[in-house]
C-alpha cells in the first residue's frame, strides 16, 4: 500500500493521468519530437517546406586575425566561418490533444478533482490551488485548516513540506501530535480525491473515439 491507504496500482493511474495530461497542456517530459532531416545542396543547407527543423552551424576556420585593437581594449577579436553541415534534429513540438481535453471535459471532474489532478500534472499552482485550498480546508474543519492543508499538498507533491510538521505545530502553538494527525487526514484526503479523478478521467479517455495512450 502507498501512504495514504492508495495501492500501487492505484497511484499508477494517477501517474497515467497525469503524464497524458501534462503532454496535453505541453509541460513535463511528454513532448513530441520532430524530426527533420537537414540536406546540403550546392553548399549551402537547405531544409523542407515548412520544416520547424534547426539548422546546424560550426564554428569554421579563422578568416581574418583583428590587427588592432578597438577601443582602447587588448583583446582582440577574430572573425571565422560558420559552416553548416546535414544532419537530423529534433525539435520539442507542442500538438493540441484534443481527444484528451475532450476527455478532461466528460469526466465531469466536479468539485476539487479536476483541480487536483491538474495541479500534479501540470504543476501550476497559482491557476488550480485556490481551488483545491478552498475545498480542502472545508473538509479539514481544523482551526489551523490553512497550515495543514498547505502542508499536505507539499508533502503529496515535493515528498515533504517546507516546514517539518513538529515545528510548524511549535510556530502555531499547537499540540504537536494533533497537528501531524491533521496534515496526514488532509494529505489522505489529497490522495483520494487525485485517485478518483485519475480513474474517472482514464475511464472518459477509454470511450470509443478516444485517443490511444
Amino acid at each position: 500500500m502507498a501512504d495514504g491507504g492508495q495501492t500501487v496500482d492505484q497511484w499508477d493511474l494517477v501517474e497515467r493521468a497525469a503524464r497524458r495530461l501534462a503532454r496535453a497542456f505541453g509541460t513535463g517530459y511528454g513532448w513530441r519530437p520532430d524530426v527533420r532531416e537537414a540536406t546540403r545542396s550546392g553548399g549551402a543547407t537547405t531544409l523542407p517546406p515548412q520544416s520547424s527543423a534547426l539548422a546546424i552551424s560550426r564554428r569554421g576556420q579563422v578568416t581574418e586575425q583583428a590587427a588592432r585593437s578597438i577601443g582602447g581594449t587588448k583583446h582582440q577579436r577574430r572573425q571565422q566561418q560558420w559552416r553548416k553541415f546535414s544532419g537530423v534534429v529534433a525539435v520539442p513540438s507542442y500538438r493540441m490533444d484534443e481527444d484528451t481535453l475532450a476527455a478532461l471535459s466528460f469526466a465531469k471532474l466536479d468539485g476539487p478533482l479536476e483541480a487536483i489532478l491538474l495541479l500534479y500534472a501540470t504543476g501550476d499552482v497559482n491557476r488550480y490551488w485556490p481551488v483545491v485550498r478552498q475545498f480542502g480546508v472545508a473538509v479539514a474543519r481544523d482551526i489551523r485548516a490553512d497550515e495543514v492543508v498547505t502542508d499536505a499538498i507539499q508533502r503529496l507533491l515535493c515528498g515533504r513540506a517546507a516546514v517539518a510538521m513538529d515545528k510548524r505545530a511549535k510556530e502555531l502553538g499547537v499540540r504537536a501530535s494533533s497537528y501531524r494527525a491533521a496534515t496526514r487526514r488532509a494529505e489522505q484526503k489529497f490522495r483520494a480525491w487525485l485517485f478518483e479523478a485519475a480513474y474517472r478521467f482514464l475511464h472518459a479517455t477509454s470511450t470509443p473515439g478516444s485517443a490511444p495512450e
